[in-house]
C-alpha cells in the first residue's frame, strides 16, 4: 500500500476558502511520482553491485529474466522515491566536499568486468601512500545508524558492493561514510581485504559465474521454494508482475538464491 507523504492530514479538515492542502499534498506526490523511470521493457547486461545482496538482488530468476529481457515496473511509492533523492543529494555535498582532500583521485568512477558482467559506479577513489583506497558513501535513518555505530559494520549488502569494487581494484583497503539522515553526523567504517572478506567476494563471484552460465544456457530457474509476491525475495521486484504471470514458463532448474554473508 502506497504511503502518504504529507502525514498531517488525515484527522482534520481545513476550513479555508482558498489554499487546498490536500490537493497541494496530493500533488506533491504526484509529482515525486512522476519522476520514476517510466516503466517498460529493460534488458540488464550485467550485475549490479548495488543490488547483489538484497532482495530480487539474489534471486537467479530474477536475473535470468533480466539478461533476457523483461518488462520492469517500478512501484515506489512518494516516500522511497524521497528517499532515494535525499540519499543522491548527500551523496553529491559529500563527494563535493571530499573532493577538496588531497588524497581524492575520483568520484562515481565506472568499473566493468567481462565475466562475470559487472558494471558499477564507485562512490570516492582515494589514494594513500600509492595505494588505492575505495569508498562508499550510504546514509541510515537513526536506528540503523545506531546500529551501525555499535556494531562499527555495515549492511552486509553494503559489503558485497564495497568489496566488489575493492577486487576488481585490486585495493587493499576501503570505507564506508554512513551520514545519520536526522544529524548528518558522520560515520567512517574502516574495511580491509582479508582473508575472510576474500572468501565472501569469491564466493559471490562463482554465484554470478554460475547465474550468467545457466543464462547463457537457456535455461530459466525456478522461482525460489516458498516464494510467494509479498515475500522476500519477491516483494520489491520490478518483475514480479512477468515472473508470476501464467503465461511465463515455471522453469527447469533450480538455483539457490544467493546467501546472504555473515560479516
Amino acid at each position: 500500500m502506497a504511503r502518504d507523504i504529507v502525514k498531517n492530514l488525515k484527522f482534520k479538515k481545513h476550513t479555508g476558502k482558498f489554499f487546498d492542502p490536500e490537493r497541494f499534498a496530493a500533488l506533491l506526490d504526484e509529482s515525486y511520482r512522476n519522476t520514476k523511470r517510466a516503466d517498460g521493457e529493460i534488458t540488464k547486461k550485467s550485475f549490479s553491485p548495488s543490488s547483489l545482496g538484497y532482495g530480487h538482488g539474489r534471486c537467479p530468476r530474477y536475473w535470468y529474466m533480466a539478461f533476457s529481457g523483461a518488462m520492469f515496473i517500478d512501484d515506489n511509492d512518494a516516500v522511497a522515491i524521497a528517499n532515494m533523492a535525499n540519499g543522491t543529494q548527500a551523496h553529491e555535498r559529500l563527494q563535493k566536499l571530499i573532493a577538496t582532500m588531497p588524497e581524492f583521485r575520483a568520484e562515481e568512477e565506472e568499473i566493468i568486468n567481462e565475466y562475470p558482467p559487472i558494471r558499477g559506479f564507485i562512490d570516492l577513489i582515494m589514494e594513500y601512500d600509492g595505494e588505492t583506497v575505495i569508498g562508499e558513501i550510504k546514509t541510515a535513518k537513526q536506528e540503523v545508524w545506531d546500529t551501525r555505530q555499535s556494531e562499527m559494520k555495515s549492511s552486509a549488502n553494503h559489503m558485497l558492493q564495497l568489496l566488489t569494487y575493492m577486487k576488481l581494484k585490486n585495493a587493499k583497503e576501503g570505507f564506508f561514510l554512513y551520514e545519520n539522515k536526522n544529524t548528518q553526523e558522520l560515520l567512517v567504517i574502516p574495511i580491509s581485504m582479508n582473508e575472510k572478506n576474500k572468501q565472501i567476494i569469491e564466493d559471490a563471484f562463482l554465484w554470478m559465474q554460475q547465474v550468467w552460465d545457466n543464462f547463457k544456457d537457456g535455461d530459466l530457474p525456478m522461482r525460489p521454494e516458498g516464494a510467494t509476491k509479498s515475500k522476500m525475495p519477491c516483494t520489491y521486484c520490478p518483475i514480479k508482475k512477468e515472473c508470476y504471470a501464467k503465461t511465463t514458463p515455471i522453469g527447469t532448474v533450480e538455483i539457490d538464491l544467493f546467501e546472504i554473508p555473515k560479516i
